[in-house]
C-alpha cells in the first residue's frame, strides 16, 4: 500500500512541487500567525476587567471587600493565564477588619469567552494566602455569611458565580481570640491543597495538607450537599485527618455549629501515646509509654447530647467495649456517663511524671485543666485484670468521677490475694501539684502472699484478716516520696503466725538480762489467735500506737516510733505469760529493721 502511494505521488508531480523553500515559507507564516495571535489578544482582553472580575469573585467567596494591587499580567501561551499581584480582603462593614492577604493569584480563562466580553475565570490558584479568623473582645467574628450562602431550598441569584476549583500554595491560617484569658492564638502554616466546587448545588471536595508542630497533616472533606450543610441543615459528609501521630475519620450525616450534629461511623487512632502527647504539648518527651490507642464507634448527637454506641476502645495493651453518653445541657456543665468493660489494664508503664506540666506557663496544660474543670464525668469501669506494681487485681469493678476540680477513683470491689479489695483515690481540688488521698481496705486476704509480693522481710504477722490504710500527701504526685506521705494503718488478723520468732528463746534471753540480737530468737514461729496493729505516720516517722499478739504463749504488746527516714527503731514492749501470777517481761527494741537489738528493762534500769 505504501509503495502504491509513492507511485501516485511521483506520477502526479506533487512531490516535485513541494520544494524546501515552500516548507520554510509555511513555517514562517505559522510563526507569524502565532506571534500576531499572542500580540493581538492582549489588546482584546482588558486587564482592568480581569482585575474587576477577580475582585468580584473574591467578594462573592468571602462576603467582604477585596482590593488587588498592581497591574495584572495576561499570557496566552501555552495556555491562557491571568496573573494578579497581591490582594487584600477586609470586612465590608464600617469598621474594617482583616480577612485575608494573598501574595499572588493566577487563573485560567477561555479566550472565546474573553472575546465575547465574559470574564469567566477558572482553576484559580492562591499563592501564599494568609487567612485570619478573629473573635473580637466583644465576641463578634470577623468572617460574616457571604451572599451566596442561602438555604438549599432557596433559588441562588443568577449573578453568583460558582466557586470552581481553587488551589492553595503555601498558605497560612491565623486564629486569634481576643476573649481568651491568655490572649493566645493558633498559627497553621504550610497549607497546600485544592478545593473543588464546580456548582453551588453540586458536590464539594477538599484535599489539604499543612505542617503543625513539625508534623505533616493531611485533611480531606467531601459533602454531597454543601449548601444544606452551610445553611444549618444535616448533610451526608465524609472527612478524615491523617498524620504520623494521629489519624481520624468520620462518615455519616453531620451539621456545623452552632447546631452541631453528627451521626455515623467515627474512627481515631494513634500508634504511640508518647509521640502524640509530645506533638500535642510541643515537648520532646511527654513521659508516656510507647503504646498507642484507638477508638471505633457509632456516634449519634442531638441538640444537647452525644452518644457513643458499640464503642471499641484500645489504650496501650488494654481493650474495652462499652457505651458513653455526653449531656450538653444549656446552662449546665457538660456531663459524661457510661460504662467501659476492659479485658486487662496494665498501669505499670505509666509514670507519674507524665502528669507533670511541661512548664509552669504551659498554655496547653492550662487549657486542658480549664476544659476538664468545666466537665462532670461519671464512668463505671470493669476489668478482668488490673496490674499496678505489686498489685494484681482480678474481677475489678470501679468508677471514675470528675466534678469540676474534684477527681476520684473508686474501686467498689476486686479480688486480691484471695481476698476482697476496695478503695478510693482522690486528687486535691487545688490541682495535681497539691497531691491527694488514698483509702483502701483488704479483707479476708492471704497476707503471707501480700507481704511476699511487696517484698517485705523480717518477722511479720501473717494470716487472714483485714488491712485498712488511709494515706495522703500535699506534694505533687510525681515528686512524692515515702517521707512525704502521712496517714494511718489498721491491721487485724485471726489465727495467724509470726514467722522467724521463737517466743521461748526470746523469753529466756530477756530473763537473762543481757543485750541480744533479735536474730538469736528467730528459729521458730509464734502462733496467735488475734493480732491487732494500729499505726500512724508522717514526716518520715511511723508511730506504733498499738501492736498486740495474743496466743497460747501469752500476749506480746509493743508501742513506740520507727523513724523510717533513717531506718532505726525505738520501741517498748511487754511479754505477759498466760499465767496471771507471772510478772510481765519488759524490754526495749532498738537498732534497725530487721536487725533489731533487744535490751531487757533490767539492763536499762540496773546499776552500771
Amino acid at each position: 500500500m505504501t509503495r502504491k502511494m509513492l507511485h501516485i505521488l511521483r506520477d502526479s508531480g506533487l512531490r516535485s512541487r513541494l520544494r524546501p523553500r515552500h516548507l520554510v515559507w509555511s513555517a514562517a507564516i505559522g510563526v507569524a500567525l502565532a506571534a500576531a495571535y499572542n500580540a493581538a489578544l492582549p489588546l482584546l482582553v482588558s486587564t482592568t476587567e480581569a482585575r474587576a472580575a477577580m475582585e468580584r469573585m473574591l467578594d462573592d467567596w468571602s462576603g467582604g471587600k477585596s482590593t488587588i494591587s498592581g497591574e495584572p499580567e495576561v499570557r496566552f501561551w501555552p495556555e491562557p493565564l491571568l496573573t494578579l499581584p497581591m490582594a487584600t480582603i477586609v470586612t465590608s462593614g464600617p469598621e474594617q477588619r482583616p480577612l485575608a492577604e494573598i501574595g499572588r493569584i493566577t487563573a485560567s480563562f477561555s479566550v472565546l469567552s474573553a472575546l465575547r466580553g465574559e470574564q469567566a475565570l477558572e482553576e484559580v490558584t492562591l499563592v501564599e494566602p494568609v487567612i485570619t479568623l478573629e473573635r473580637g473582645a466583644d465576641g463578634t467574628v470577623n468572617w460574616q455569611k457571604p451572599r451566596w450562602l442561602v438555604p438549599p431550598d432557596t433559588t441562588i441569584p443568577q449573578d453568583e458565580a460558582p466557586v470552581g476549583d481553587i488551589t492553595i500554595e503555601n498558605g497560612r491560617v491565623r486564629i486569634i481570640d481576643r476573649m481568651a484569658a491568655n490572649g493566645g492564638g493558633i498559627d497553621i502554616a504550610g497549607i497546600s491543597g485544592t478545593l473543588k466546587w464546580p456548582s453551588f448545588g453540586g458536590r464539594l471536595s477538599t484535599q489539604f495538607s499543612a505542617t503543625i508542630g513539625g508534623e505533616q497533616i493531611g485533611w480531606a472533606f467531601v459533602c454531597e450537599e454543601p449548601l444544606a450543610l452551610f445553611a444549618g441543615r444535616n448533610a451526608a459528609l465524609k472527612t478524615s485527618l491523617t498524620s504520623a501521630p494521629l489519624t481520624f475519620s468520620f462518615e455519616g450525616t453531620g451539621n456545623l455549629p452552632p447546631q452541631l450534629f453528627a451521626s455515623g461511623h467515627l474512627q481515631m487512632s494513634a500508634p504511640s501515646l508518647a509521640r502524640l502527647a509530645a506533638w500535642y504539648r510541643n515537648v520532646p518527651d511527654a513521659g508516656l509509654p510507647a503504646g498507642g490507642f484507638s477508638i471505633d464507634t457509632k456516634v449519634d448527637t442531638s441538640e444537647t447530647a452525644l452518644k457513643l454506641e458499640d464503642l471499641q476502645l484500645a489504650i496501650g495493651g488494654a481493650a474495652a467495649t462499652g457505651v458513653l453518653d455526653v449531656q450538653l445541657g444549656s446552662g449546665k456543665r457538660p456531663r459524661v456517663e457510661g460504662t467501659l468493660a476492659f479485658d486487662r489494664i496494665d498501669l505499670n508503664g505509666l509514670p507519674l511524671a507524665a502528669l507533670k506540666p511541661a512548664q509552669e506557663d504551659d498554655r496547653v496544660s492550662q487549657m486542658v485543666q480549664a476544659v476538664v474543670g468545666g466537665w462532670r464525668l461519671d464512668v463505671r469501669l470493669s476489668s478482668q485484670e488490673v496490674l499496678a506494681g505489686p498489685l494484681h487485681l482480678t474481677d475489678v469493678a470501679a468508677g471514675v468521677m470528675i466534678d469540676g476540680r474534684r477527681v476520684s477513683l473508686d474501686i467498689g470491689d476486686s479480688t486480691y490475694a484471695n481476698g476482697r479489695l476496695s478503695g478510693r483515690a482522690v486528687l486535691s481540688e487545688k490541682g495535681l501539684e497539691q497531691g491527694g488521698k488514698l483509702q483502701a481496705s483488704l479483707k479476708n486476704a492471704d497476707f503471707a502472699a501480700v507481704l511476699d509480693r511487696f517484698g517485705l522481710k523480717g518477722p511479720l504477722p501473717t494470716g487472714r484478716g483485714v488491712l485498712s490504710i488511709d494515706l495522703a500527701t500535699g506534694r505533687p504526685l510525681w515528686e512524692t516520696g515515702i517521707t512525704d506521705v502521712f496517714g494511718r494503718l489498721d491491721y487485724s488478723l485471726t489465727d495467724g503466725s509470726l514467722a522467724g520468732f521463737d517466743v521461748r528463746a526470746f523469753t529466756d534471753l530477756v530473763r537473762k538480762g543481757e543485750f541480744f540480737s533479735l536474730s538469736q530468737a528467730s528459729d521458730g514461729t509464734l502462733d496467735f489467735r488475734t493480732a491487732d496493729i494500729e499505726a500512724s505516720f508522717g514526716g518520715g516517722t511511723a508511730r506504733l500506737d498499738r501492736a498486740a499478739f495474743t496466743g497460747p504463749a501469752g500476749t506480746i504488746s509493743v508501742t513506740g516510733v520507727v523513724p523510717y527516714r533513717s531506718g532505726s527503731l525505738a520501741l517498748a514492749g511487754t511479754l505477759a505469760s498466760p499465767a496471771d501470777d507471772d510478772e510481765p517481761l519488759q524490754f526495749f527494741i532498738g537498732g534497725s529493721w530487721p536487725n533489731a537489738v533487744i535490751s531487757p528493762l533490767s539492763v536499762l534500769l540496773g546499776p552500771n
